[in-house]
């Protein structure tokens, strides 16, 4: 969504003109630009490739900073990375942009799901670090006592 740059009238990207006059037409190619990355975006997450995903969502985002969808969309691409706070960073910024949205609820909740599973298996570590014998042989000891047997 852009304003027009002459009168900052909201939302003006589905016309030609603005109502004070101002060609808007290098928004609407500018709109439809974006919307053709996030489509590549899309195509990118159905190939499984998010590494490009994040490339066309970052472009989506750069160009027009007020697409929440993009936002929304770049959030969980940064979740299936790895990249926790990158996520919600963007998740924030699609907050801002579009508090409304049924999807940010969902997307938060599986973002903290995902800490949480990230988190646990760690603890596993320690219960599995404490459960080892008290003292193993070093190498030096195995050899001494490999050559004692006859």
């Amino acid at each position: 969504m852009y304003a027009c740059p002459a009168c900052g009238a909201r939302d003006v990207t589905s016309q030609t003109f603005c109502k004070c006059g101002a060609d808007l037409s290098l928004l609407r190619a500018l709109a439809a630009v974006t919307d053709a990355w996030f489509n590549r975006a899309l195509l990118a997450l159905t190939n499984g490739d998010t590494g490009e995903a994040l490339e066309w969502l970052s472009a989506c985002c750069a160009a027009q900073p007020t697409d929440a969808a993009a936002r929304r969309a770049q959030s969980r691409v940064w979740a299936q990375l790895g990249h926790w706070d990158d996520a919600r960073r963007a998740l924030d910024r699609a907050r801002q942009i579009d508090g409304d949205s049924p999807d940010l609820a969902a997307i938060e909740q599986a973002l903290d799901d995902a800490t949480v599973r990230t988190q646990t298996p760690l603890a596993g570590r320690a219960v599995a670090a404490k459960t080892r014998p008290a003292r193993t042989p070093t190498r030096g000891q195995r050899r001494k006592r490999q050559r004692k047997t006859p």
